[in-house]
């Protein structure tokens, strides 16, 4: 495929999306000149916008089918946490915890909101491009070692799928793990919330449990220094009050890692050597460097890019293909 048959496969797919929903935006939108990947929604004069952000694509180049699929499923996760996650809970959590804190929350939510879009039918093969896009994460970058303490949120994320019914394409290390007893529990108990908020309290209470049984000194440490809530935000979910007016609210910037969603600020640090054998960052646990990844071949060298229609020739400014 080129990449002008991915994109406007991927534009065709969201509008359909879009109307399977009941219209729950006032306007959704694809834009294809971000610097990198995101969701952004926003109120425009009491409507609800909707802005599904990727970097740029050469239009000319030859794109494996397979991105198409990855595009979708990065797509559907993110507007998942437009549509089901309310911003406020997690926000008030960040204002007096830590970045680690916020990527637990963020390590549990993840699958629930998942399970929230699919079993909602706005998107109804939602689950297998759910359940593709996890696999590719880990067929590009691995899984993580079962005593790596800064990466308990990443292995919470992934394990939490399992646990929706994904087949994973790596074998679970819970059991495996010196925190097993706290992760199975707070495994068990996100898949059985039904808010943000429950999640939240689930997050808060595990970290209390893993500080108990934190690793010494020399082990794998999490970033702990505080970072500052981003505007609160609130985006409803069927059945809930959506926050405070049950509406989409205004996300975060396009891009956002875990430890900043749902606000923007980065607490995260560099870290000691960890049980990975490097010095690293804890591994994120949204999906959007891989997604950055996956488009930063295919992107297109331009100063300035164009919206234009579903049809017609693409208008680029400036371009020089490469």
């Amino acid at each position: 495929m080129l990449g002008i048959e991915i994109k406007r496969g991927v534009e065709a797919t969201l509008e359909r999306v879009f109307h399977a929903t009941g219209n729950r935006f006032d306007k959704l939108t694809v834009v294809w000149n971000g610097k990198t990947a995101g969701v952004c929604a926003k109120k425009v004069n009491g409507a609800v916008d909707a802005n599904v952000i990727f970097p740029s694509i050469d239009e000319t180049k030859a794109v494996d089918k397979k991105l198409f699929n990855k595009l979708i499923g990065y797509a559907l996760h993110e507007l998942g946490h437009v549509w089901f996650t309310t911003n406020k809970p997690w926000d008030d959590a960040r204002e007096n915890g830590t970045a680690f804190l916020s990527a637990l929350i963020n390590g549990l939510e993840d699958p629930r909101i998942e399970r929230c879009v699919y079993q909602s039918d706005y998107a109804p093969n939602a689950r297998a491009l759910f359940e593709n896009l996890t696999n590719a994460i880990l067929e590009k970058d691995g899984y993580v070692q079962p005593d790596d303490f800064k990466n308990i949120p990443f292995m919470l994320a992934i394990e939490g799928r399992r646990l929706n019914g994904y087949s994973i394409g790596v074998p679970s290390i819970v059991d495996q793990s010196p925190w097993a007893e706290h992760l199975k529990w707070a495994l068990q108990s996100a898949h059985k919330a039904r808010s943000t908020a429950k999640i939240v309290e689930i997050a808060i209470e595990l970290e209390k449990r893993l500080r108990s049984d934190e690793p010494p000194e020399d082990n794998p440490s999490e970033p702990t220094d505080p970072v500052n809530p981003g505007e609160p935000t609130d985006s409803g979910e069927p059945g809930e009050s959506g926050g405070d007016n049950g509406e989409a609210g205004e996300q975060g910037e396009p891009g956002d890692q875990p430890g900043d969603k749902p606000g923007n600020d980065k607490g995260d640090k560099k870290t000691k050597r960890g049980a990975n054998g490097k010095d690293d960052k804890p591994r994120e646990v949204e999906p959007t460097d891989f997604i950055n990844d996956e488009l930063s071949k295919h992107k297109a060298d331009c100063d300035q890019y164009r919206e234009r229609p579903h049809v017609g020739k693409p208008v680029f400014t400036d371009v020089y293909f490469y």
